[in-house]
């Protein structure tokens, strides 16, 4: 539904209600995201929501970015990934949060250049795929602000183009990780049968709903999510 691929949301929830151990739970749900990704993948493009250009920028600079995340997990604690997982959503919760309900659309720039923006879809897929690595996830949660801001994207193709970006990540992600032994193939399992009839619902769901109503749900529920782990990390 926002286009994320869902390892990001999955990894509080197994560390909090199913008590995974940090780096389990950081890793066991991002080789979901590639059936659950490429699902939702299928739905969008029926309907020309994928800016295909877009994409292929994002992933010449995400996939190196994407194997140093995974080994740099080795470097910090399976407790600080856990706090910057938790800030992380808080963060991207605040900026749709606040795009959704207080900022009105701006109109594309004639004064960006191609060039402009072709490196800043360079950038931001090496941020993407660094963080892709670091926290496991798919890198959803920075590509679609980055499409709606460089871009000017609409909600919706933002949504349809990363998640595509996202099939495509969460695959040296897992490989790496599982060579690490971040993964949990029991829940991993799980997980994947539930995930993946219902991306094709959310992605149904997303395409029905009017970009501003996605941008105040997606800011709202993430803040939410967010203040939640962060307590549950603290106590």
């Amino acid at each position: 539904m926002f286009g994320i691929g869902g390892a990001l949301i999955a990894t509080p929830l197994l560390n909090t209600i199913l008590g995974l151990p940090p780096l389990l739970a950081l890793a066991t749900p991002l080789p979901v995201a590639i059936p659950s990704a490429l699902t939702g993948t299928i739905t969008y493009y029926r309907y020309g929501l994928i800016d295909f250009k877009s994409a292929k920028y994002i992933l010449i600079g995400a996939l190196p970015a994407n194997i140093a995340g995974v080994y740099a997990t080795k470097l910090i604690g399976g407790s600080g990934l856990m706090m910057l997982t938790g800030i992380f959503l808080a963060y991207v919760g605040i900026t749709f949060f606040i795009r959704g309900w207080l900022q009105r659309e701006e109109p594309p720039r004639p004064d960006q250049q191609e060039q402009q923006r072709t490196t800043l879809l360079l950038i931001t897929g090496a941020f993407a795929g660094f963080l892709s690595g670091l926290l496991a996830i798919g890198g959803g949660i920075v590509m679609v602000p980055a499409f709606i801001r460089f871009n000017h994207m609409k909600m919706k193709k933002a949504l349809a183009t990363s998640l595509f970006c996202v099939a495509i990540l969460a695959i040296p992600s897992s490989l790496g990780h599982f060579q690490l032994g971040h993964i949990d193939i029991r829940h991993m399992l799980v997980l994947m049968i539930s995930a993946v009839p219902l991306s094709y619902l959310g992605a149904r769901m997303a395409i029905a709903m009017r970009n501003k109503i996605l941008e105040r749900a997606f800011g709202t529920f993430t803040i939410a999510f967010a203040l939640y782990f962060l307590l549950r990390q603290i106590m």
